[in-house]
């Protein structure tokens, strides 16, 4: 029975331990993103403008900043791996705070969805970003795609999407 209780907890930890590396490993991957990109942002309401971000590393390489200009309108997000989780904190236009949390990396594709509970929104009461996707095009490093869903009340308000290139 001991051997099997140690069995489980050596494999519990292994599984813990990987899946906390591999969001690491996300964050160190993120991180190549350090510099100015630019592109145009359309969005699903008809509407685009142009897009520049800035990324930068902060706080001895914990923090990724993304410094954002779209169109005049200046907005910052913070990238940050804390508790076994990769997080982003989007300080918006909107005057709100979405934090979202890192649900899947598939080839580079980053998929983050807001935690209404966590950043105090909700969709019944304000329009805020639900999701982002920063996909990192493997095969380009000179290119990324960029896209983010804004949902209110009335569902969907508009989904934004742009291809930077590294300036």
């Amino acid at each position: 029975m001991k051997k099997l209780f140690l069995f489980l907890f050596t494999a519990i930890l292994t599984v813990t331990s990987s899946f906390g590396n591999n969001l690491s490993d996300d964050f160190e991957k993120l991180k190549s993103l350090e510099g100015k990109w630019q592109g145009t942002l359309e969005r699903t309401d008809g509407t685009s403008d142009n897009l520049v971000l800035n990324y930068s590393l902060t706080s001895n390489g914990s923090a990724l900043l993304e410094e954002s200009d779209t169109g005049g309108v200046e907005m910052l997000t913070i990238f940050n791996y804390q508790n076994e989780e990769l997080l982003s904190t989007h300080y918006c236009a909107l005057q709100n705070k979405p934090v979202s949390v890192l649900k899947s990396n598939t080839n580079g594709e980053y998929v983050f969805i807001t935690d209404s509970e966590r950043s105090g929104l909700s969709k019944d009461k304000e329009a805020f970003v639900t999701s982002w996707k920063i996909n990192l095009i493997p095969e380009d490093s000179n290119k990324i795609q960029y896209q983010y869903t804004v949902t209110g009340p009335e569902g969907v308000v508009f989904v934004a999407k742009a291809v930077l290139t590294k300036a």
